[in-house]
């Protein structure tokens, strides 16, 4: 087939590009030369220009914000050529610097720009401050030989003890961070603790692995515990354990070097490492999957650059190296040259991207995210379920949503987060408004929506009381199965949410490409308004229903839950049981098909976000929505299919229409649900039953 033999030559591309890499980087060490000149450049700069510490005023993004963020990245570059090469101007610039940090940070209050309920001094929230801190505390170590035993008494006692003072228990709100499990506790104790070991404050060091109180009950080491589940997946999500990941490994490095003893890299079966393994298994071509609040950031940023080289130097996998090779840069210390080294010594093989269920929760009881691959490539098809637990602060109302990825294109989409960050003018840089009134709804996701109200009613101390209950999960070569139940989400409605994927490959289906069975069973004693959006990405191409857009008008699709952000586009009252849609994406053609009652009523719409947005802070993008009201029970039993193929180039175009003729449903109970599902060109239908019972 030509989309199979494409397939194959993009696989062999990477794995020929993979070989040059390492070839490149075996005869130069380029990557890691480019790292350290970079590191070099800013360092030199710095040296160049006046020390500027001013005082702080602005927002994240302002001028004061983005020029102490330069200041601990000079400190840190500095602080590390001088302990690379002896260079005494290096550490004479950061001793100037932080003695001027230390003459101005005892007379400064909270931060002007009250943009948090956890303000900083330095900057508008105290997370920054933990960074600032976290960066600050490596460039004292590098230079402490330096330094004469007056000059580390002051920068000490007016700056590094002040800070983490501040830090830990500054304030109520900066002691009830510290002491939380989240990822800016883990930011907040890495800090202290770093600090600690820089300057051999063990007080300092036990507060930080230990909690304020030093009694086990908060602190770094029982993040490590409650945070992850056994299979090392971060409750927050990927994108801020892409966040978190930086601290936990920078400071494990610390605890390594220091105490040796308390064995952080085995801890709790080696907990770590395997949180740096799903976070890359949670990586579309190299972009972090966008669940939660969550922003474009591919697997190349520095927090990722720095825990692939740290967790390469502590476990020694070779499969990190080709992601390290990928990425071209590397974190200056120990850890980056060794992984530097490992490359150039040609020890690196492919990372194996595979199908894998994480369950989320520190006993893995919480639900969790099901990553479903056709193969390793890390470009090919990839389809995802999140039924986690709410994920804390940054978590989303979308039990057991889903999303598409195929041939490096995103299909079926998150949304993700509704923010600019760093950008001043929008939000100071923060989430903004929209981000609780639609990226967080239900509606924003590919997930069911009950009489237009998101899960939980948006109640966020409910959702975290609650998540889905995956019962039932097989991965073979021709079949993965994944089913998950909620009753929480909706039990004011006392509706039961059941959603089945079943994704089968094209030995099993006979098709040419991975075909995706659906099956969302919801069933109340009441009857409700049940909402299916799906939200892609590329163009409309047809539709089962008519679907002609306005042209001179629109409307909203409602008044909250985030229906409110939704233009509608188009209203079709649905004639048959069947309606799908097909959408082109890249040189791929994709569709869904969905069952529907068209007798109790039934319609399908075209959505596209923006609607009461008068700041522009949403992104337009579309949807297809199904509903189906005026039932009780409804099964939403779907197909979702890539299919044929378009080239631009060869004005080729084939296999545009979907291969699914019909889906229905055969039966359906508490004990069952089984669906029938013609193919065209076929001549026996695929049956597909997922038994409860066996759950």
């Amino acid at each position: 087939m030509v989309n199979q033999f494409i397939a194959l030559m993009k696989h062999i591309f990477y794995s020929i590009l993979l070989v040059l890499v390492v070839t490149l980087t075996a005869c130069h060490n380029s990557a890691y030369d480019a790292s350290y000149a970079y590191a070099k450049s800013v360092a030199d700069e710095a040296l160049s220009q006046p020390i500027d510490v001013p005082v702080p005023h602005d927002a994240a993004g302002g001028y004061t914000h983005e020029q102490h963020k330069n200041n601990y990245y000079a400190m840190y570059y500095a602080g590390f050529l001088y302990d690379d090469t002896g260079d005494e101007r290096y550490a004479a610039y950061v001793r100037e610097m932080m003695l001027q940090y230390a003459a101005m940070y005892p007379s400064l209050g909270e931060h002007p720009y009250k943009g948090s309920p956890v303000p900083g001094r330095l900057f508008w929230q105290t997370l920054n401050e933990s960074v600032w801190l976290v960066h600050t505390s490596q460039a004292y170590a590098y230079i402490y030989p330096y330094l004469s035993a007056a000059d580390r008494d002051s920068i000490e006692q007016n700056l590094l003890f002040p800070v983490c003072a501040f830090i830990e228990r500054g304030t109520e709100a900066n002691y009830a961070t510290f002491n939380r499990m989240h990822n800016h506790a883990t930011w907040a104790c890495a800090a202290v603790g770093m600090t600690g070991y820089a300057t051999g404050n063990r007080e300092l060091v036990d507060k930080a692995l230990y909690g304020s109180n030093k009694d086990g009950k908060a602190g770094f080491l029982l993040q490590m515990e409650q945070l992850f589940s056994p299979d090392g997946y971060f409750t927050e999500g990927a994108y801020y354990l892409r966040y978190a990941i930086w601290p936990f490994m920078l400071f494990a490095q610390v605890i390594e070097k220091n105490e040796p003893e308390l064995h952080i890299f085995a801890r709790r079966d080696g907990i770590l490492l395997k949180a740096v393994n799903a976070l890359l298994q949670q990586a579309y071509d190299g972009v972090i999957i966008r669940t939660n609040d969550a922003l474009k950031k591919t697997y190349s940023t520095q927090e990722i650059v720095a825990a692939v080289d740290i967790a390469y130097w502590a476990s020694r996998d070779p499969q990190l190296l080709s992601i390290a090779a990928e990425q071209g840069s590397f974190v200056l210390s120990e850890a980056g040259r060794v992984t530097a080294q490992a490359i150039a010594e040609g020890k690196a093989v492919p990372f194996r991207y595979r199908s894998v269920v994480y369950h989320d929760g520190a006993d893995g009881s919480q639900g969790g995210v099901a990553i479903i691959r056709g193969s390793e490539a890390r470009d090919g098809f990839m389809f995802t379920m999140k039924a986690t637990s709410h994920g804390l602060s940054h978590g989303h109302y979308d039990k057991m949503t889903i999303a598409l990825y195929d041939d490096g294109n995103e299909i079926l989409t998150d949304y993700g987060a509704a923010r600019f960050l760093n950008i001043e003018s929008k939000s100071g840089g923060r989430y903004t408004h929209e981000n609780d009134t639609y990226a967080q709804q239900t509606v924003a996701h590919n997930t069911a929506v009950v009489d237009c109200t998101s899960h939980f009613h948006a109640d966020y101390k409910t959702s975290m009381q609650y998540s889905s209950v995956i019962t039932y999960a097989s991965i073979t070569d021709s079949i993965a199965e994944v089913s998950v139940l909620d009753t929480a989400a909706y039990q004011n409605e006392r509706v039961r949410m059941r959603r089945t994927i079943a994704v089968m490959q094209p030995q099993m289906a006979g098709t040419e490409y991975p075909v995706v069975i659906d099956i969302l069973r919801l069933t109340s004693p009441d009857k409700h308004v049940y909402d299916l959006p799906f939200h892609f990405s590329g163009h409309m191409i047809n539709t089962s229903f008519p679907a002609r857009k306005e042209t001179d008008h629109l409307t909203v699709m409602g008044s909250s839950y985030g229906y409110e952000h939704l233009w509608k586009e188009c209203e079709s009252a649905l004639t048959s049981g069947n309606a799908w849609f097909t959408i082109l994406q890249g040189e791929r053609f994709y569709s869904v098909t969905t069952t529907m009652d068209a007798e109790a009523g039934a319609k399908a719409f075209l959505v596209r976000s923006g609607a009461n947005d008068p700041d522009n802070n949403l992104r337009s993008e579309p949807a297809v929505l199904f509903r189906q009201e005026g039932k009780s029970d409804h099964v939403f039993a779907s197909v979702i299919e890539p299919h044929g193929l378009f080239d631009p180039n060869l004005e080729l175009t084939k296999g545009y229409l979907p291969q699914t003729e019909h889906i229905r449903v055969v039966e359906d109970d508490e004990t069952h649900t089984t669906v029938e599902l013609s193919l065209r060109g076929k001549k026996q239908p695929i049956i597909y039953t997922i038994n409860y019972k066996k759950q």
